[in-house]
């Protein structure tokens, strides 16, 4: 399942009018890809958009409760052609009053398609916020179902039960209740899924059986984590429905995949599909039994005598590092342990690289020192700027559009991915409010994981209209050649 998160954004109005805090539209916008085997076959993509109630406009509605609504158009296009759309109005839940009002409401729809890579455009727009424009956020779709063996989108869910009437939330004799967002809290100690599989049968043959692992690996390396696997043999069959759970009370803090992987009886990978989630557990610690175990005379790390030295060897490694790695040493370096720093650098990289861990670091340090010399600032070293991070997490982008002159614009850099492991085409937008200091932030990205904020051009020409809308405090709409030049660059990246 692909994931675009909108960030909030909320500000006073430049006259701070009635001393009251503006609302902007929050919204979580998510989407799976399924298909229908049998005599009529199709594929669909499901969205689920979710409304942060408190970030909405209420009105008294003819029962004298408060309602809100919002306006939402969506269209899958290839190219300028439409494919399919959906234009309609959503009603928030009923509320008694307004001044405590909190949690989440969501929308789902469905939409026939063939498979293909499409454009989703969707417009949305609070009806009773006079002050905020439309907006719109675009993203790349793909519906790929082959007539051979292949796994839907996998979809987290907060609950589900046995359906005792079709609804928007049934598929396949289950009412399925999405999760919000793939972001899992202490208190929630079980990760539950569903997903479809497609014509084992038709490839494999009708007796045939094959071996379904599902195991959750981390989000920066990829490597399976311990302890967090299971594998089921399956009979082949046209669709197989998978609704399954697993416990993730003992798994750390930090980004993963759910890893949902068929193999044949070769042992050859026949289909996978993954998805994505956050986990948050501070409960968890690294095991120092573990580190002890390593005898530091023997491994490359050991010769790394000067205790300053390893302390900022140790510090490079954030970009790259998973949740419980960086507390860890963020902890760590903060000591006079050098052995337990030795120890940990060596387990840090022979858990990427067993083979030959001191090559894996010396590659990596070339590129720490070559971000440190292209934007490190008088305060950070570029390792620890955004721009570095992103730079080591993900190598050197395919384009850079650089923009520092734009009049109106605060210099803004735009960096294009045409790939980002199974990801394709993805953006990541810096700026700054001053390129003196070259300490340009991020502000937005529409990969996997990383911050995301589709008004991302407001704060760019932020210091010319001085709101992050497109509208003056008047409500009159700004220059039209607001955001062209940002947008276009966006888009169209060159």
């Amino acid at each position: 399942m692909k994931r675009v998160f909108l960030i909030c954004l909320m500000v006073l109005t430049g006259l701070q009018l009635k001393a009251q805090e503006k609302k902007v539209l929050n919204s979580y916008i998510s989407y799976a890809t399924f298909n229908v085997t049998g005599e009529n076959p199709y594929q669909y993509i499901e969205t689920y958009i979710t409304f942060d109630r408190g970030s909405l406009v209420y009105v008294k509605n003819a029962d004298g409760q408060y309602e809100a609504e919002i306006n939402i158009t969506l269209l899958l296009k290839q190219g300028e052609a439409i494919k399919n759309f959906g234009k309609y109005t959503v009603k928030s839940p009923v509320e008694i009053d307004t001044a405590n009002i909190n949690g989440f409401f969501m929308d789902a729809q469905r939409y026939i398609l063939p498979n293909g890579t499409y454009t989703l455009e969707l417009t949305m727009e609070d009806v009773n916020n006079k002050t905020e424009k439309p907006f719109t956020i675009e993203d790349e779709v793909v519906v790929d179902f082959p007539d051979n063996f292949c796994i839907s989108s996998i979809l987290g869910l907060e609950s589900y039960a046995k359906s005792e009437k079709e609804s928007a939330c049934t598929k396949n004799g289950y009412d399925l209740i999405p999760m919000i967002m793939p972001y899992y809290p202490e208190n929630m100690n079980k990760l539950t899924f569903y997903a479809e599989i497609y014509n084992a049968k038709k490839q494999l043959g009708e007796d045939e059986k094959y071996l379904l692992n599902t195991y959750i690996s981390t989000f920066e390396t990829n490597i399976k984590v311990n302890n967090f696997a299971y594998a089921k043999r399956m009979n082949a069959k046209d669709t197989e429905v998978i609704i399954n759970s697993m416990d993730i009370s003992g798994l750390p803090s930090g980004n993963y995949y759910l890893v949902l992987e068929a193999r044949n009886r070769n042992n050859e990978v026949i289909g996978l599909n993954r998805f994505f989630f956050q986990r948050s557990n501070n409960n968890y610690q690294i095991d120092p039994t573990v580190l002890e175990s390593i005898n530091t005379e023997y491994v490359f790390s050991g010769r790394i005598k000067d205790i300053d030295t390893i302390r900022e060897y140790i510090r490079t490694l954030y970009a790259i590092s998973s949740e419980v790695e960086r507390q860890y040493a963020e902890n760590l370096v903060k000591t006079d342990d050098i052995r337990t720093m030795q120890q940990f650098f060596y387990t840090f990289w022979s858990s990427r690289n067993q083979i030959d861990p001191e090559e894996q670091w010396n590659e990596y340090y070339k590129q720490v020192q070559r971000v440190n010399a292209s934007f490190s600032t008088s305060t950070k070293k570029g390792y620890k700027s955004d721009r570095g991070i992103v730079f080591l997490k993900y190598g050197t982008p395919d384009r850079i559009v650089e923009s520092y002159n734009e009049p109106g614009a605060y210099p803004y850099e735009i960096w294009h991915y045409y790939t980002l492991g199974t990801q394709r085409n993805k953006k990541f937008v810096f700026m700054t409010r001053d390129i003196v200091t070259n300490d340009f932030y991020q502000i937005h990205s529409d990969a996997v994981g990383e911050l995301s904020n589709y008004r991302w051009s407001n704060e760019i020409y932020f210091r010319t209209y001085g709101t992050y809308n497109d509208y003056n405090v008047d409500g009159t709409v700004n220059p039209n050649s607001y955001g062209d030049k940002a947008v276009d660059y966006y888009n169209n990246p060159r």
